[in-house]
C-alpha cells in the first residue's frame, strides 16, 4: 500500500490532457503522476518538463532509457527501473540485453559508447555524486556536449522520480511488473515497497 494514496483518473478531468500525453508515451498512466496529481499544477507542469526531451532527443530513444534505467537501479528505485525496463522491451530492445544491464561493462551486447553513458548514469545516480572528469572524456569519445546534456537531463529527471517514488512507495502497475518479474535477475530486481 503506498504511503500516500492517488487520486482517481475519474477526479481529475482538468488533467486529462497531461494524463493522455503521458499514457501515448508509456502505453499506461502511472501511478506517481496519480499521486502527484494532489498538486495539479505542478502535475500539469513536471509532465511537460518531463516529456519534452523524448519528442526532441538526438540520441535514440533506447539509449535514453538505458540511461533512466541505470540511474534508477545505481539510486535503489525499483519502480523507474522496472518502468524503464519495459520501455525498452516495448522499443524491442532484446530482452537478454535488459536483463544484463547490470553487467554492462563487460558484457559484449554493450557498446562502448553505451558503457560511457550508462558508467555516467551510475555515477551521477550516486550520493554524493560520483562524476569525474574522466567520464566525460570517454563520453566525448561518442557524444557531443548537447547528447551529453540530454544524458544528463534523463539522469537528473530520473532523480527526482527515484526520490518521489520510493517516498510514496508507488504501487507498480501491471505492465511493467509482470515484463521485470519474468526478465530481470532477481538479484538485481526485486518488487519490493511497490507491490502494493
Amino acid at each position: 500500500m503506498p504511503f500516500i494514496q492517488p487520486l482517481a483518473r475519474k477526479d481529475l478531468a482538468h488533467l486529462e490532457d497531461t494524463f493522455q500525453g503521458t499514457e501515448g508515451f508509456l502505453g499506461f498512466l502511472p501511478n506517481d503522476v496519480l499521486t502527484m496529481a494532489h498538486l495539479p499544477e505542478a502535475t500539469k507542469a513536471f509532465m511537460d518538463f518531463c516529456l519534452t526531451l523524448y519528442g526532441n532527443a538526438t540520441l535514440p530513444p533506447d539509449l535514453l532509457l538505458m540511461v533512466g534505467m541505470m540511474a534508477s537501479a545505481a539510486s535503489g528505485c525499483r519502480y523507474c527501473t522496472a518502468h524503464n525496463a519495459n520501455k525498452l522491451s516495448e522499443e524491442g530492445i532484446n530482452p537478454e540485453k535488459i536483463a544484463n544491464i547490470w553487467m554492462y561493462e563487460s558484457d559484449p551486447m554493450f557498446t562502448s559508447a553505451e558503457r560511457a553513458a550508462l558508467d555516467l548514469a551510475v555515477h551521477a545516480a550516486q550520493t554524493p555524486n560520483l562524476v569525474r572528469q574522466a567520464h566525460y572524456d570517454a563520453l566525448r569519445l561518442h557524444y557531443t556536449d548537447k547528447e551529453n546534456v540530454e544524458m544528463l537531463f534523463v539522469i537528473c529527471q530520473f532523480g527526482f522520480w527515484n526520490r518521489w517514488n520510493d517516498s510514496v512507495g508507488t504501487v507498480l502497475e501491471e505492465t511493467p511488473k509482470t515484463f521485470s518479474q519474468n526478465a530481470l535477475p532477481p538479484e538485481h530486481w526485486s518488487l519490493g515497497k511497490h507491490g502494493g
